[in-house]
């Protein structure tokens, strides 16, 4: 009795990979960029050796090589996942189908003659003796009763329908909970949605937010600490600016000076309110001290129960239920189950953050050839292992990139020469930077290749003449203004600007310009960046360094999430002329109405529509205070909604100052 057996196949068709098959071999099998790789897919986004599939008999293993851009199963990015028939494999932005043998050989069964009635088998009760009956049985690595539909979880034939089922969602065993009002992400943009919901008077019951982590500023934070912005240093916020209180008065600077004097610092006290009324012509701006703004975030958390509304979890899809509600499919799966849960409501926001670190071409391609994640780095990662190098043993950084992430990254490395004055740093820039952008008669101030704001976008686009512009302007016309007002640039700060001038005198820091041909390991067991001089015209410039950092900051693309590019191919979203979600005035997805349900997004991914500072404090409560007028305006009758004016909004004030529940 010889099985007769298929084997394990892979196959691909993609614009940029082109079309292909491949029969995985026992043993393993890397999928990549690189030429040597056993399957080459020629993407962008695959990394050189991006994901390993591993084949022992029938299971099926799939490994991230540690990718930038990620390797998914389901939607979900995975680090290793036991394959298993009908999973949706991606890796980087090419999808692979997965064909899983099917192994079929005669097996004799001794059984009572059957006869089939109406589609049911049943015994024939004909008394006759036992008869040979003959069946043809899968045998597969898993039981066979695995192959069929998983309880508790949202199949994918379902999701590629733009409009869900609740009731077979249910027959599935997927848990459909309802509600009003989603906040998806579980973020800063999530918390001040919810926080301006409840502050309106919606009640707790009445809003879901899903998030897979506790506090709704964790990853900012995390950013916050790998770019060198510990909870005792400032961040690039203005002091109105305040996540935890939707009207910004005390703002920062106040509260920051009413603590001063009641700790008797009133010399401390008055140099606070001096920056606030005389910035930033004649004072310094003032930006608030990052772990105030964590702490105050946790206060209000817990006033409008943050807790008792939170469900953790990561969104794999959102999608239009045939109840005309729009629901969010959300993944609790752990490395040994699958499970799946539903959220669908009539109003939703959206606000995922940014979709990827961004690492320049050259140091990917490095850090996937080499493997060396250590001497290569991106601000945003966690490398303290570099700076706890460079105080014991000395040595010289590369950092690319000139804007705020740079400026801080300077400041740590000028600080840890305290400690080992033998740490030398080299700025390597594209070109020479002449003068700064201008707009009108107004023009940036540059000093020692740095183009200094104060915050990233000029103050009048927060709520000025400039953001009445944008708005009033069509989509080309923005995209003009924001590259007027935009760019790269950090904050004209006293004691920094005269840290690098010091550093420049002293010689243990200086620019360098030029475009880089490639990144390659020295014989030292250092790196060696070849850079085409700008300069000196023509010429190659060497420069070997200890270690390179990239600070040049994060991916905004939303082709780059999953979940929103999904969205965008589900329902055909348009983007707007800089690449982003096109939203209308009151950030809501025009594309996901569906009955009386609304969509809204807000941050980067918006950039381009009719707010410039999208990705700010400000910027991400402007969003949320366009999206709730909105909703009010929208004749639907949301549940427990009301205006924040007037004397309601006074009340609502003094219970946020007595820390009061809403």
């Amino acid at each position: 009795m010889s099985p007769e057996r298929s084997d394990h196949k892979i196959a691909w068709e993609d614009p940029e990979a082109g079309d292909g098959a491949y029969t995985l071999p026992e043993g393993d099998t890397v999928v990549g960029r690189a030429e040597d790789a056993d399957v080459v897919l020629n993407s962008p986004l695959v990394s050189r050796s991006h994901a390993r599939f591993e084949r022992a008999g029938l299971r099926l293993t799939l490994h991230d090589l540690g990718s930038s851009n990620g390797t998914f199963v389901n939607g979900e990015r995975i680090t290793e996942h036991v394959l298993r028939p009908g999973d949706n494999v991606r890796v980087g932005s090419v999808a692979l189908t997965v064909t899983h043998p099917v192994v079929e050989q005669q097996a004799t069964v001794l059984a009572p003659a059957f006869t089939v009635a109406e589609g049911v088998l049943t015994d024939d009760g004909a008394g006759a003796p036992a008869s040979m009956l003959t069946a043809v049985l899968p045998f597969a690595d898993s039981p066979v009763e695995e192959a069929m539909p998983e309880r508790g979880v949202v199949p994918d034939e379902m999701l590629r329908d733009p409009v869900l089922s609740e009731e077979a969602l249910a027959a599935a065993g997927v848990e459909v909970t309802e509600t009003e009002y989603m906040a998806l992400g579980g973020g800063v943009g999530s918390f001040v949605f919810t926080d301006l919901l409840r502050t309106s008077g919606v009640a707790a019951s009445d809003i879901t937010v899903i998030g897979n982590e506790r506090v709704p500023y964790a990853r900012y934070q995390r950013l916050c600490i790998n770019s060198q912005i510990p909870a005792s240093e400032r961040l690039r916020s203005n002091s109105d600016s305040c996540p935890d209180n939707v009207w910004g008065f005390p703002g920062y600077a106040t509260r920051e000076a009413w603590r001063a004097v009641r700790s008797g610092n009133l010399g401390e006290a008055a140099s606070l309110l001096w920056s606030i009324f005389g910035e930033p012509a004649v004072a310094q701006t003032y930006t608030p001290i990052s772990g105030d703004v964590f702490d105050s975030i946790d206060r209000e958390a817990e006033r409008i129960g943050w807790d008792e509304m939170l469900r953790e979890g990561r969104i794999r899809a959102i999608r239009k239920t045939d109840r005309g509600r729009v629901a969010a499919v959300v993944s609790t799966s752990t490395g040994t189950e699958r499970r799946h849960s539903v959220v669908a409501g009539r109003f939703a926001q959206f606000a995922l953050g940014y979709p990827a670190i961004q690492m320049l071409p050259d140091l990917a391609t490095y850090r996937e050839q080499t493997g060396d994640h250590f001497h290569i780095v991106n601000a945003y990662e966690d490398h303290d292992a570099v700076y706890e190098h460079l105080r014991e043993h000395g040595g010289t950084v590369m950092i690319r990139g000139r804007g705020i992430v740079a400026s801080r990254v300077l400041q740590k490395l000028w600080e840890d020469r305290a400690v080992n004055p033998n740490i030398n740093v080299v700025h390597l820039h594209r070109s020479r930077l002449a003068e700064g952008h201008q707009y009108g008669r107004s023009a940036r101030k540059v000093e020692e290749q740095f183009e200094f704001q104060p915050f990233n976008w000029p103050k009048s686009c927060w709520g000025g003449e400039l953001r009445d512009l944008l708005e009033s302007s069509d989509d080309a016309k923005r995209a003009e203004l924001l590259g007027a007002w935009g760019g790269t640039t950090t904050a004209s700060r006293d004691d920094w600007r005269e840290l690098v001038k010091q550093g420049v005198r002293e010689g243990w820091y200086r620019p360098e310009f030029g475009s880089v041909r490639e990144v390659v390991p020295s014989d030292d067991g250092r790196v060696t960046t070849r850079i085409d001089s700008t300069a000196a015209e023509g010429s190659t410039l060497e420069v070997t360094t200890d270690f390179v950092i990239d600070c040049v900051g994060l991916e905004a693309g939303p082709e780059r999430s999953p979940v929103i590019h999904d969205l965008m191919e589900m329902y055909d979203l348009p983007l707007n002329p800089l690449g982003r979600l096109k939203v209308n005035d009151d950030f809501e997805l025009p594309g996901l109405r569906h009955d009386s349900a609304r969509v809204y997004t807000a941050g980067a991914v918006t950039l381009g529509g009719p707010y410039a500072a999208v990705d700010s404090f400000l910027g991400l409560q402007y969003s949320a205070l366009r999206a709730v007028e909105s909703i009010l305006a929208s004749g639907m009758q949301p549940r427990g909604l009301r205006p924040l004016r007037g004397l309601y909004s006074f009340k609502q004030w003094v219970r946020w100052a007595q820390g009061v529940a809403p």
